[in-house]
């Protein structure tokens, strides 16, 4: 009987414990740094005058990210935050694009779609893709070497677009991780049979 209440408790335990890293979810601040690279050298060009932030662009996922205030007041944008659900919306005109932070999910132009790499915060700045902002928001984007040339353009029709090679029908990248590990799982069920099996023997003798 002592070893089937100790066994008892034991399964509790690992239960209370698995559940508890279930619900919290891995830091992405912890893992963020090792998929940043830091573009000093990059200059960003619009309407013929370059800009500048006091956090420089970075590179995510192939993707370079600037703060929303940054590209908002640059394409003359206005920018709400939703605190309770994460969520910053960059809006001009007609036109509008919602990031949910650390999720590669996206709504543009009241359309849900998926990005390769979620918004984020880095350095207390809430950092989204420049291209793919500019580009739905009705700007006209070009590349150099080390430069990013954005044109407003009032007459480009109102439709998703994507920067070349990037595709916002990507699946989630590893940003946040959640759910019991399979070990914990595999112990857990290994515990409650050997609990049952207990109680049916104490039950029979």
């Amino acid at each position: 009987m002592k070893r089937f209440i100790f066994i008892f408790f034991v399964m509790c335990f690992l239960i209370s414990t698995a559940y508890a890293q279930e619900q919290t979810p891995v830091s992405a601040s912890k893992i963020l740094d090792a998929n940043i690279k830091i573009a000093n050298d990059l200059k960003i060009i619009v309407d013929g005058k370059e800009i500048k932030s006091d956090v420089p662009p970075v590179i995510r996922y192939g993707l370079i990210y600037v703060p929303v205030r940054f590209v908002s007041e640059a394409l003359k944008a206005t920018v709400t935050w939703d605190e309770q659900h994460r969520i910053v919306k960059v809006s001009l005109g007609d036109k509008s694009i919602e990031f949910y932070i650390e999720s590669s999910q996206v709504n543009v132009n009241n359309k849900e779609e998926r990005m390769l790499a979620p918004a984020f915060i880095y350095q207390d700045r809430t950092m989204v893709p420049l291209e793919i902002t500019a580009l739905n928001l009705g700007a006209s984007v070009g590349k150099g070497n080390n430069t990013i040339n954005i044109t407003l353009n009032k007459n480009q029709q109102n439709q998703i677009n994507t920067p070349n090679n990037v595709s916002l029908n990507m699946p989630n990248p590893p940003i946040i991780e959640y759910g019991i590990p399979l070990l914990w799982l595999i112990g857990v069920l290994f515990l409650f049979f050997t609990i049952f099996k207990e109680y049916l023997k104490n039950k029979n003798s």
